[in-house]
């Protein structure tokens, strides 16, 4: 008897073991995390996220997003026209400092756009979003993208990327990620060491760095 309620044991055990990732999952290198997302919704496959209706869509520029909340702040290297969207690929006396931050104290922006240069620089603050809550993404994106976003990191992550607007190309920022090619653009990335209570703050450096030769191959 005494064996039998000990195999039931290690049984329900087992199986609460098992449950733990669909239920409550963790920043875990090895884990697979399941979303009900089907991928005609997923923010990244579907089209999910053109439900935003923002007018940046399409654009060849590139933006923080919320992996929790999915808000997007985009950054205007290329300029467009605010009235019929089309290129603006003219000089311009403008430089523009931006700084954004998201409805839910989730991550702020500062950054310096210099349009003729083609460059943007400045930082990134972490407030709610320096923490990725797998639960809160598994609610924008089908289990592919999830794990397929997640298994891309080199060590701990957070819950901010970059995406690329045109391509919908995605990039997670993590603590070990020094720099990455997305579409035409390459940023670089560096954590400032923390004081005190301060928030968590990334440096940024973003190019937009378009392929200047086609391979003939």
């Amino acid at each position: 008897m005494k064996r039998l309620a000990l195999a039931l044991l290690a049984l329900l055990l087992f199986f609460s073991m098992g449950c733990k990732v669909a239920e409550s999952p963790v920043q875990d290198d090895n884990a697979e995390y399941l979303s009900d997302i089907p991928a005609e919704d997923c923010y990244l496959c579907g089209d999910g996220i053109e439900n935003l209706n923002l007018s940046c869509w399409g654009q060849k520029n590139v933006a923080f997003v919320s992996l929790n909340t999915f808000e997007v702040i985009p950054i205007e290297i290329n300029r467009y026209d605010k009235a019929d969207g089309h290129l603006i690929e003219e000089y311009t006396d403008l430089t523009s400092f931006e700084g954004s931050s998201n409805t839910d104290n989730g991550f702020s922006t500062q950054m310096l756009l210099n349009y003729n240069r083609g460059f943007a620089s400045g930082a990134l603050e972490f407030h709610s979003d320096e923490t990725l809550d797998v639960d809160k993404a598994a609610s924008f994106l089908c289990t592919d993208c999830l794990n397929g976003l997640l298994e891309s990191l080199d060590g701990p992550y957070f819950g901010v990327g970059v995406i690329d607007l045109e391509t919908k190309k995605f990039q997670v920022l993590g603590k070990r990620l020094g720099g990455f090619g997305l579409g035409d653009y390459f940023i670089f990335c560096k954590l400032q060491e923390q004081e005190d209570a301060a928030p968590l703050r990334m440096n940024l450096l973003i190019f937009n760095a378009p392929l200047r030769y086609k391979n003939s191959h």
